[in-house]
């Protein structure tokens, strides 16, 4: 038997609605909470529907999740592309993530909080992608020779904490307040590159 185009595109279609509906019902309720049933419902299909795609919510928690840092990940790539120095990319991809977080607040503090802890896959897609915005912040190493002696995880504390920092304000359901945070944690930042000095310079900016 054979599967034709028609079919894969249903399927993705269909796949693309629970991961959507998903979404929707854990940023209305947390994950914890969520049933099969709400997410089938939101997605306009039975249960039976949602089994076809995934064998279990923490399957659909985890590519709601991939969607979720996909998307993330576009807004941080688009804002380094639009500016030019280093320094500068740090601040605007700070400026991007809080952003984001803020306008979906509560899908953020499912993502950011419960996920990691629901499940080890979710916990292991959140490290990749705290490495990758780790990778992004060691470019400094090569252009400030200051840097170049830093330790080794320098990188992934620095992303680590100020993600421990937003998911307390995440959990305190205040979102706003966030925002207030962008200039400190550039500054933080960069500051082991480019001194305190010139890094709250750049972060103020």
């Amino acid at each position: 038997m054979t599967t034709d185009a028609t079919d894969i595109d249903d399927r993705d279609e269909r796949r693309g609605r629970l991961i959507a509906a998903f979404s929707k019902a854990a940023g209305e309720q947390g994950y914890s909470r969520l049933d099969v049933e709400r997410v089938s419902r939101y997605a306009g299909l039975p249960p039976a529907g949602f089994y076809e795609q995934f064998g279990s919510l923490e399957e659909a928690l985890v590519a709601a999740q991939e969607a979720f840092l996909g998307r993330l990940w576009t807004e941080v790539t688009t804002a380094c592309e639009e500016v030019g120095l280093w320094p500068f990319r740090v601040r605007a991809v700070v400026a991007a993530v809080i952003g984001s977080l803020v306008e979906s607040s509560s899908l953020s503090r499912v993502f950011a909080i419960e996920a990691p802890a629901a499940s080890l896959v979710a916990a292991e897609r959140q490290f990749a992608a705290l490495d990758r915005l780790a990778g992004l912040l060691a470019e400094g190493r090569k252009r400030y020779p200051r840097a170049q002696r830093l330790p080794a995880i320098t990188e992934r504390v620095l992303i680590g904490g100020g993600v421990s920092v937003i998911s307390q304000y995440l959990l305190a359901e205040d979102p706003k307040t966030i925002s207030a945070l962008r200039e400190q944690l550039v500054a933080v930042l960069l500051a082991p590159y480019l001194g305190e000095e010139e890094a709250r310079r750049v972060a103020a900016g």
